[in-house]
């Protein structure tokens, strides 16, 4: 199991990751991750990618959007006041 030393970066401390960990998780110069504690453990991944709107929908309007999710959810058959007539 590879291990990494940790050193003083002006008033931070620093992990450098062996090459082979590095390759192994797709890792480039400059790229940001995520690090978090958990029950004393360090976590390191990268973060979750944020999309507008704009770029989730992107590529279709809505009446295609419509058609692709039309039976997505059963609500189950209407009833009482909430009949609605299409």
């Amino acid at each position: 199991m590879p291990q990494a030393t940790v050193g003083k970066w002006g008033k931070n401390l620093a992990v450098r990751f062996p090459g082979e960990i590095a390759k192994a998780a797709g890792l480039s110069d400059g790229e940001r991750v995520e690090i978090q504690t958990l029950d004393g453990d360090i976590v390191i991944r990268r973060p979750a990618p944020h999309f507008t709107l704009e770029e989730l929908f992107k590529g279709k309007n809505p009446k295609q959007w419509r058609a692709a999710y039309v039976g997505a959810f059963d609500w189950g058959p209407d009833v009482g006041r909430e009949i609605v007539e299409e």
